[in-house]
This record gives structure tokens, C-alpha cells and sequence, in this order.
């Protein structure tokens, strides 16, 4: 595999990974605040309202790092980081540029919504509509990173599996994610550290041991939710990639051409990452907190592998043609 590729490979799969998971907390957020509005006591539904926040405001500051880190690796693809500055020349023309502009644009909006949610800025509503519009852009920016590779003289990219497998892995490494980050946040919530990181999210002194109840049932519920949605999406994803690889090959060769062991590697890290370890979490039903965060870590690390693995293949099969 070409050196100049491993930048491309984790930045795409790590900006997806960071898209996907910040649409799975909007929608843990979004169920957790249905339930937490059905409560008739004002007074537990505060203190359900305040669990809620800790948990998932300790998830979303979580995204920002993998963000961060596929900038970086998308800069060693520049060759000199100071090349990045003429991005901005070639945004009207330029898919390449538009996808970094639409990167940037969506970094943006993530740290301008967690801003607002570290400070509680503007009312909830306005702070929903920028995560609204965040998600969306989000959506758009993966889109831009298909439309980038989907190119008549590359006939390997140009079909709709590469869109298709990029969607699939922004949900699937991204809800994998957030569950990695929720299930850690029972381990780590009261550690000093992260109360000085987070002085908005300390528990309240005052606070009885159900909010610490609550909290552990709304990552439970969190990390189950997560399993089915890893079980349904485990068949798409297979479906994507046997499709695209038993394509008939291109007039031209590939430019690298991987065994066929790693292909098989990649489908079973893949099963077991995301079907058994997801039916396991899925059925658990038990309050073990730490078995929940090693199936959840298990299957997020097997998952990763994987993709990073099918990330390769993908940009080993370009199969130029033409002049």
C-alpha cells in the first residue's frame, strides 16, 4: 500500500466516525429527553434532566479529539501543511477543496454547539436547531468525501457503493464510538480530573443516589440501543462489500491487489465486531457497567480494524484508465 494513502485512510474513516457519532448522541438525547418529559414530578425530572446532561455533554467533547485528529492526518497529505491555505483558492472548482471546506464547516459547528452547551448559551430550542443543522452539514460533508472519489476513469469508485460504504461506516464507527464514551463515563465521573475539565457537570452535593441510578440506566439503555443498531446494520454493510468486491475487475489492474486473506479478515473482524459483540450487548440485561464497557471497547476496536482494513482495499483497487 502507497504511504501517501494511510493520511486519506484516517481521515475519511475518522471524520465519518465523528459525524456518525454525533448524530447517535442527538438521537440518545433526543429519546432520553422524551422519557425524562413523560416524568410527572417536576423535581425528578430535573435531576433526570441534569443526569442527562453530564452523561451526554462528556460524549460530545468526546467527538471534538477525532475530529482533530483527522485534520491532522488529512495535513500530512498535503506534504506541507502550509499548502492547506490554498484550499481556499480552489473551493468554486475544486471537489478536493470542497471536501476540506466542508470539513472545516462542520468542526465549526460542532465546537460552536458544544460551546453553547458547555456555557448554556441561547435557549434549547436554538441550541436543537444548531445541532440540527450540524448533523446535516455533517451528512453533506460525508457526501462531498464520496463525490470526491466517484471518478468516470476510476471505475472501481465510480458506483454506489463507495457512498454507500461510507454511510454505513459513519453510523456504525460512530455509534460504536459513543457508546465507547458512554460506557466509560461511570468509571469516570466523579474522578477530579474531569470535574475540573468539566466544572458545568459535577454531580450536585446535594444529590441523592438515584441520580447515580439513573445515570447507569441511561448508558445501559444507551449501549442496547447501540447493539441492535450495530446488529442491523452488520447485514447492509456485508451487502455493500461483497457487492463491490465481486465486481467484475476493470480493463486495467488494480494498483495494488491484496490477498484474499485480508478481505476474509476484514468480513470476520467485521461479524464479530459488530453482529456478536452487538447481539451481546443488545440482550445484556444485567447492571455490570464493566461488562458492558468491554463488549462495547471489544467491538468498537475489532470495528475499526476492520474499516481501517477495508479502507486499504478501497484505495487499493483504483484501477485508472485513460490518459
Amino acid at each position: 500500500m502507497f504511504l501517501q494513502e494511510w493520511p486519506l485512510t484516517f481521515f475519511t474513516i475518522l471524520s465519518q466516525m465523528a459525524v456518525g457519532a454525533f448524530i447517535i448522541l442527538g438521537l440518545i438525547q433526543v429519546s432520553s429527553r422524551r422519557r425524562v418529559g413523560a416524568v410527572a414530578d417536576k423535581d425528578r425530572a430535573e435531576a433526570k434532566a441534569q443526569a442527562l446532561e453530564r452523561v451526554s455533554d462528556a460524549a460530545l467533547y468526546a467527538i471534538g479529539p477525532l475530529m482533530v485528529a483527522g485534520f491532522i492526518a488529512a495535513f500530512f497529505h498535503l506534504g506541507n501543511p502550509m499548502n492547506g491555505i490554498n484550499v481556499i483558492r480552489g473551493v468554486p472548482s475544486s471537489p478536493l477543496a470542497q471536501e476540506v471546506m466542508m470539513g472545516v464547516g462542520f468542526a465549526v459547528l460542532g465546537f460552536a454547539f458544544a460551546a453553547t452547551q458547555w456555557f448554556h448559551w441561547g435557549s434549547s430550542r436554538l441550541r436543537f436547531v444548531l445541532a440540527i443543522v450540524t448533523a446535516l452539514w455533517g451528512l453533506a460533508f460525508v457526501w462531498s468525501m464520496a463525490r470526491l472519489y466517484m471518478l468516470p476513469t476510476i471505475p472501481h469508485w465510480d458506483h454506489w457503493t463507495t457512498p454507500a460504504q461510507f454511510y454505513v461506516t459513519t453510523f456504525l464507527s460512530g455509534a460504536l464510538a459513543i457508546g465507547t464514551a458512554l460506557a466509560w463515563f461511570p468509571k469516570l465521573r466523579d474522578k477530579p480530573w474531569l470535574n475540573k475539565l468539566m466544572p458545568a457537570n459535577r454531580r450536585p452535593a446535594d444529590m441523592s443516589d438515584t441520580h447515580v441510578d439513573y445515570v447507569n440506566r441511561l448508558v445501559q439503555r444507551s449501549l442496547q440501543g447501540i447493539g441492535v443498531l450495530s446488529v442491523l446494520l452488520l447485514p447492509i454493510e456485508l451487502f455493500v462489500i461483497i457487492f463491490a468486491y465481486s465486481r467484475p475487475d476493470s480493463v486495467n489492474p488494480a494498483a495494488f491487489a491484496f490477498p484474499t486473506g485480508w478481505f476474509v479478515l476484514r468480513l470476520a473482524l467485521l461479524i464479530i465486531g459488530a453482529g456478536l459483540m452487538g447481539l451481546f450487548l443488545a440482550r445484556t440485561k444485567r447492571d455490570d457497567i464493566n461488562l458492558l464497557l468491554t463488549l462495547v471497547m471489544t467491538s468498537y476496536i475489532l470495528v475499526t480494524i476492520s474499516e481501517v482494513i477495508g479502507r486499504f482495499i478501497f484505495y487499493g483497487g483504483m484501477d485508472r484508465i485513460g490518459i
